[in-house]
């Protein structure tokens, strides 16, 4: 259960003062802390094990905050996320991936336990993570000699040229947003 020592929290900021300040109040309170210096860079660190909490910024460069709980609302529902950022609590846009919300302020810390504490005496029903599936996606043509690709880590499409087959009509390639290797199918005719 989350609040107990020795739980799992990954850490989401792209300023360095804030990580420190934040990190060592968490370790202080007994949390193992990863720390990310963005979405992209959360992703990979997601990729190299699993967590019990997320505190993610919302404005960062590469993938902001938004970006990364919405990949984290769709790839990990049963993960918990506080968003933290500079703006009012008044002011955050409707339809936010995050369980909770707490301002970038003096209180920041104190705030940030206090919130931690409140998700585990109120544990949210959570659905379970979609089912790993290692089954090649399908590319599509872009009519230009090149192949669309959706990454199924950081949900981004991007374009690769006709190369690095491995089979008759699958391939395969490296995502240029997060590096994650991504298996694909080509249609005959594209």
């Amino acid at each position: 259960m989350l609040g107990q020592s020795g739980n799992r929290v990954l850490l989401v900021d792209d300023t360095p003062l804030i990580r420190k300040i934040i990190s060592g109040c968490l370790v202080a309170a007994g949390y193992v802390v990863r720390v990310a210096v963005d979405g992209l860079d959360a992703i990979g660190k997601l990729r190299a094990g699993p967590v019990d909490l997320i505190i993610s910024d919302l404005k960062m460069p590469r993938m902001s905050g938004f970006e990364f709980l919405d990949v984290v609302h769709k790839r990990f529902p049963q993960i918990p996320v506080i968003a933290i950022s500079g703006v009012a609590t008044d002011e955050m846009p409707e339809g936010l991936a995050a369980d909770a919300y707490c301002p970038k302020n003096a209180m920041l810390s104190e705030q940030l336990l206090q919130t931690i504490l409140a998700l585990t005496e109120k544990p949210h029903l959570r659905t379970a993570p979609p089912p790993v599936d290692n089954e090649p996606i399908q590319a599509r043509g872009d009519g230009k000699g090149h192949y669309i690709v959706g990454c199924e880590d950081c949900l981004r499409e991007f374009s690769v040229p006709r190369v690095f087959h491995m089979g008759r009509n699958e391939a395969w390639t490296s995502c240029v947003h997060c590096g994650n290797f991504v298996r694909f199918l080509v249609a005959e005719d594209s």
